[in-house]
């Protein structure tokens, strides 16, 4: 087992529902920072942020980490190109709220790395096929 992964893993759920937190309890004030005013839309993000800390902490007693570490990278690594196109399209145009939606998605990014970098030699990486003996 990498060294990397649980202190990862507990990260991504601890920032996951820190996010979510906020998102529930201050849609208002999070949308006045991204220049969004949909509040439903705020809060059905914090809703799936802090399901996502909860499944991580659910699964982690239960399973091989590095089996919750790979269902954790796929579920986020395009998560940062979502904060890319949520910049890029204008749907997030305030100043303040492009930056926090990049540097969020620079958080993620780097954990989704790490998750990679604590996977890559581990027990789920690819193993080669052997190869079976021709017959002439």
């Amino acid at each position: 087992m990498s060294p990397l992964l649980r202190p990862t893993l507990v990260f991504n759920a601890s920032f996951s529902l820190l996010s979510g937190l906020l998102f529930l309890v201050a849609p208002g004030t999070v949308g006045g920072w991204l220049g969004i005013e949909s509040s439903g839309w705020i809060r059905l993000a914090g809703l799936v942020l802090v399901g996502h800390a909860a499944l991580i902490a659910a699964l982690l007693p239960r399973m091989q980490i590095e089996r919750v570490a790979l269902l954790n990278l796929v579920a986020i690594a395009p998560y940062p190109l979502l904060m890319v196109a949520l910049v890029g399209t204008g749907v997030i145009d305030r100043n303040l709220g492009q930056v926090l939606a990049l540097a969020d998605g620079a958080i993620i990014g780097a954990v989704a790395v790490v998750l990679a970098i604590g996977l890559r030699n581990t027990g789920l990486q690819k193993r080669p096929v052997a190869r079976q003996p021709q017959h002439a």
